[in-house]
């Protein structure tokens, strides 16, 4: 479990850190690595350079770029991984949601609150990392991690598997219907079946519209007026419960 750590505080930032630390120490089946950081800026970098991390453990109040700007950058560029506020203020809550922020902690830091959460969160990458299928293309038969599709759609007598690399898949002509075809992804409750024809992973939605659904504030899927009433409400109920 790789965790970013980021606070401008010196003080908080080594509090978090000593932290962290102690719960790595005691949990080394979750193979935790830690960075840290000063500034919003070069978390950016950082992820830019690894792919990401799994935690990003994130002080509001920051100079230049405060974390809830950082968090939303992070969710622009695609960045999936679980976001924890750490801060001494609760004015901030609200706007924490626009960010699908996992959890919002009070400084001075609870360390077994922190511990707590930070279990939950190993828990979910577990069994993130667990869930993928097998796609048989033309060419070849292809594993991917269902956390890495955005949507699937029926293109003629195919499914196509949109990820969130930009890269499309295509499936091997279907002798079952769609909905069976996609069954292994609406399984996960990530995936809500829209019609008869597309699937749509919820944890890469950013807004649905009233015909349309947006994903990772850049991509616009047309899906029709009825379709996103109901979207929006299970996509609602999603990052009430379990996308968090």
């Amino acid at each position: 479990m790789k965790i970013a750590i980021c606070d401008d505080n010196d003080l908080c930032r080594e509090e978090a850190l000593a932290a962290v630390s102690e719960y790595a120490e005691n949990n080394p089946q979750n193979a935790v690595t830690v960075s840290v950081f000063s500034h919003a800026e070069d978390v950016m970098e950082a992820a830019n350079k690894n792919g990401g991390f799994d935690v990003y453990l994130l002080d509001i109040v920051m100079p230049h770029i405060d974390g809830i700007d950082l968090g939303l950058m992070l969710r622009r560029e695609g960045y999936t991984g679980k976001v924890v506020y750490l801060t001494s203020s609760t004015e901030f809550a609200i706007e924490s949601y626009k960010v699908r922020a996992h959890d919002y902690l009070m400084k001075p830091l609870d360390k077994d609150v922190l511990f707590s959460t930070l279990d939950e969160l190993a828990e979910k990458l577990r069994s993130s990392n667990e869930k993928s299928i097998v796609i048989k293309t033309k060419e070849s038969s292809i594993r991917v991690s269902c956390s890495s599709i955005m949507y699937a759609e029926l293109s003629r007598r195919t499914v196509r598997y949109c990820l969130t690399t930009g890269k499309e898949i295509e499936s091997t002509s279907l002798r079952v219907s769609f909905p069976e075809a996609v069954k292994p992804l609406t399984e996960n409750s990530s995936f809500v079946l829209c019609g008869q024809s597309t699937v749509v992973n919820l944890h890469h939605i950013t807004m649905v519209e009233n015909d349309a659904v947006v994903f990772r504030e850049r991509f616009r899927l047309p899906l029709g007026v009825k379709v996103c009433r109901e979207l929006r409400s299970a996509w609602t109920d999603f990052w009430f419960t379990e996308g968090r």
